[in-house]
C-alpha cells in the first residue's frame, strides 16, 4: 500500500512541473526563467507560456517584472564556446523575472 501511495506522489510530482520545467521558484515570491534557443520569439514565446502555466497552477496571474531577450553574434556565441551551456543552435535567450499575483 505504501508503494503504491509513493509512485502515485511521485507521478503527481512529476507531472505537476512537466509544463513549466524551466521555471526556477523564489522563497521571496519572485520567480525567474530563462529559456535559451535558436530565435528570440521562440525563447519568449516558451518562457511566456511555462511562466503563464506556473501562475495558473497557483490560480493566480504572472506580474512581470523584467524581461531581457537577446540573439547572439557568432562572434559571441564562440568567445562563449568554453562554457559549453552556451551551443551554436542556442544563440537566442530570454530571461524573465516574475511574480505570481491574485486575479483581480
Amino acid at each position: 500500500m505504501n508503494k503504491l501511495f509513493a509512485l502515485g506522489f511521485l507521478f503527481l510530482l512529476a507531472s505537476s512541473c512537466a509544463s513549466h520545467p524551466d521555471v526556477r521558484p523564489g522563497l521571496d515570491g519572485i520567480h525567474t526563467i530563462t529559456v535559451h534557443g535558436e530565435e528570440v520569439k521562440d525563447t519568449e514565446s516558451n518562457a511566456n507560456k511555462q511562466i503563464r502555466s506556473y501562475c495558473k497552477d497557483m490560480g493566480k496571474i504572472p506580474d512581470y517584472l523584467s524581461d531581457e531577450s537577446f540573439k547572439a553574434t557568432d562572434k559571441e556565441v564562440d568567445a562563449n564556446a568554453p562554457m559549453k551551456e552556451f551551443k551554436k543552435a542556442e544563440a537566442a535567450a530570454t530571461d524573465v523575472k516574475f511574480k505570481c499575483v491574485d486575479k483581480q
